[in-house]
């Protein structure tokens, strides 16, 4: 569960990175996860409540984990955009705090409901 804790360096995880003003849409591996790598989205302006990265996607490759990050870039700076962006929840940190609270994060778009 403390997994990330020995995470290597930003750096050394990273498999790609997208930034648009406050948009950030960031893939990684992370430790402590279902899967090893996974998507996460920032964008404020847009989703008030995203502030603390809303894990979009995980995947089992790192392979996955590119072609994931580049349809989320497409999806959200081309095609319409999602009324909310919902957590997938996948780090045992994150599931437990699910179990705990009975719910899970969901970013609402800015003026949809």
């Amino acid at each position: 569960m403390f997994d990330w804790l020995f995470m290597a360096s930003y750096k050394g995880r990273v498999v790609d990175r997208f930034e648009k003003e406050d948009l950030i849409i960031d893939t990684a591996s992370v430790n402590g996860g279902s899967l090893p790598f996974e998507t996460g989205i920032t964008w404020p302006s847009e989703y008030p409540g995203s502030e603390g990265w809303i894990i979009v996607a995980a995947y089992a490759t790192k392979e996955e984990a590119r072609a994931g990050h580049k349809e989320w870039v497409k999806r959200l700076t081309s095609l319409g955009l999602p009324g909310e962006l919902i957590d997938c929840s996948n780090s045992a940190l994150q599931q437990l705090a699910n179990v705990l609270s009975g719910t899970v994060r969901v970013a609402g778009r800015k003026g949809v409901k």
